[in-house]
């Protein structure tokens, strides 16, 4: 994440303490299909693929449950695969992403088929690893991946979808910079979600959070959340009640130059050791590469913004994340 000078005029000034005992952590949000977890970086190839080793770190900070998300239908197999060599820790979600969109042809309705397929193969199993119907939604920061109107379509094509074989999931939802036309589109089905939903990664005002809290949905924030003063204040207003948190990884790395990182990460544990890309060791983080073992750092900032302990935002996320998704430590029904 880059973040430059913030004006934190007006926000609470203290580092929240430490931790008054262990934690434990849902990362709600990780692509694990990312071109860096496979060495990539800028199409150019640096190391060996290395989620696995990012998984070992996470369950060592007191991550115990993953969330891998799904952008297109060719992350299911790589999603599924993962997830089934850890079955206690990752769950998947399956679904096609705004940048994807136009994956799902108008005319064509196959690849929406393919979908259902996928997940329906994918509930089929035990134990099951499906958390959530995602991810889909809206992004207009990103028109050169699909237009508007394309965009608009697959979102809709897929909440019909999802209404229409009454999958008993909640959805993992993406909004950015596309709050008006998110919030017309999915309303209308808000009826007939049978586990609400969570929109991941917000970046938006207060009054917007407060919106998609209105009508029962869960809102995460990650270090994109905390880049402008607009959504620090979001953060600071979001209600226990419905937060959920996350890394994003192996994007939305808080930087420790920001000013929420000087201000109020002062008490966080250090995370592991990190080398460079071009001198990778498997028992270190890349720099500049965002993991699920830096959600605490996640935690203490909103803990921060809040005025309140991170005890208090941890608690709070696992509590909620688990209520949603289930990851194997609540009964869920699927169909």
């Amino acid at each position: 994440m880059a973040c430059g000078k913030l004006d934190m005029t007006g926000l609470p000034q203290k580092a929240p303490p430490k931790p008054s005992k262990p934690l434990q952590y849902a990362d709600v949000a990780v692509t694990a299909t990312a071109n860096e977890f496979d060495g990539c970086y800028r199409n150019k190839k640096y190391h060996p693929a290395d989620f696995s080793n990012t998984l070992d770190r996470a369950l060592a900070a007191g991550v115990g449950k993953v969330m891998l998300t799904g952008m297109s239908l060719s992350d299911v197999p790589v999603n599924l695969a993962i997830a089934q060599s850890r079955p206690n820790q990752c769950f998947i979600t399956i679904g096609v992403h705004p940048y994807h969109a136009a994956e799902l042809g108008a005319e064509d309705q196959s690849h929406l088929q393919k979908l259902a397929d996928s997940l329906g193969a994918a509930l089929a199993l035990t134990p099951c690893p499906v958390a959530a119907f995602g991810e889909l939604g809206l992004d207009y920061d990103r028109l050169n991946h699909a237009s508007k109107d394309v965009q608009i379509r697959a979102f809709k094509a897929q909440l019909d979808l999802f209404v229409a074989n009454e999958w008993d999931l909640p959805l993992f939802l993406h909004c950015r910079a596309a709050f008006d036309d998110f919030v017309d589109i999915i309303r209308p089905y808000l009826g007939r979600l049978p586990r609400s939903g969570l929109v991941h990664s917000f970046v938006g005002s207060t009054g917007q959070m407060e919106a998609l809290v209105g009508m029962g949905l869960d809102v995460s924030v990650n270090g994109f959340s905390f880049q402008d003063r607009e959504s620090l204040g979001m953060v600071a207003a979001i209600p226990l009640k419905r937060l959920q948190i996350e890394t994003d990884a192996p994007w939305g790395e808080i930087k420790s130059s920001s000013e929420v990182a000087k201000l109020y990460l002062a008490n966080a544990a250090p995370l592991p050791a990190s080398k460079k890309r071009d001198k990778w060791d498997a028992t270190c983080m890349v720099k500049e590469r965002n993991e699920s073992c830096a959600i605490e750092r996640v935690a203490y900032v909103v803990a921060g913004l809040k005025g309140i302990t991170v005890d208090e935002v941890a608690e709070a996320a696992w509590r909620n994340s688990v209520a949603m998704f289930g990851f194997g430590l609540l009964p869920t029904t699927s169909t």
